[in-house]
């Protein structure tokens, strides 16, 4: 008899614990219910301002994480996934760069000697921070920020948001036009379930009514021998 209920209760501590969700090892703390996701932003008319290269200058809240800078591309999409990363945006006359100050890796090209163009850097006003959690019901994977530019002046880049692409498992896509500047526009609705959220569950449960209607059935057998 001790050791059936011993068995019970390993039964159902383990249909418990299959509830519980163990997500990924991530620096920050995730709320629950929902689920991190990939992050990228592209400026979308580059090429209406041939005599400008845009820079994004990427840094993170951990000061001791090195910054780093990337030359934009027309509809090429700069991901701002590393730890708490968000960007400055700036532009520079291309008469202002020397064919050498410019090194080409596999991530892309970028500004040698950054910090000795800063008094030709035009900067625009706002960060960019990336968009990091959304809530699972909407089973979103991918964020896409599409900025255009509005402007070019002497001394100030104006940008504005354009809209956001969300993509989600399989690559279905959904573009939402922004509205209203620094607020993004969310998914319309829930791109379906994860099953696992359901099966998982589900299964728990099922797991917990058999073993209780098991012990029952039991007791009233003990109960009439």
């Amino acid at each position: 008899m001790q050791s059936r209920k011993n068995n019970q209760k390993i039964l159902v501590l383990g249909t418990l614990l299959a509830c519980i969700q163990l997500p990924a090892v991530w620096a920050d703390v995730i709320t629950p219910g929902a689920s991190p996701v990939d992050y990228c932003f592209k400026i979308a008319n580059i090429n209406q301002y041939p005599n400008y290269y845009l820079i994004a200058y990427i840094k993170s809240a951990n000061p001791s994480i090195p910054t780093y800078n990337k030359i934009i591309k027309q509809d090429k999409c700069l991901e701002l996934n590393g730890y708490r990363e968000y960007s400055n945006v700036y532009a520079i006359k291309k008469t202002d760069v020397k064919f050498q100050d410019i090194i080409t890796n596999q991530q892309g090209e970028s500004l040698i000697k950054f910090d000795s163009k800063k008094s030709k850097l035009i900067p625009a006003k706002d960060e960019i921070y990336p968009l990091r959690t959304l809530p699972d019901k909407y089973g979103i994977e991918q964020v896409t920020d599409v900025l255009e530019i509005v402007a070019i002046k002497q001394k100030s880049l104006n940008l504005r948001y354009k809209e956001v692409i969300y993509t989600s498992q399989p690559g279905k896509s959904e573009i939402k036009a922004y509205q209203t500047q620094n607020n993004r526009p969310f998914p319309s609705g829930s791109n379906g379930l994860n099953l696992l959220n359901l099966i998982i569950p589900g299964l728990s449960l099922i797991g917990i009514m058999l073993v209780y209607r098991k012990s029952i059935f039991s007791k009233n057998h003990d109960l009439s021998s």
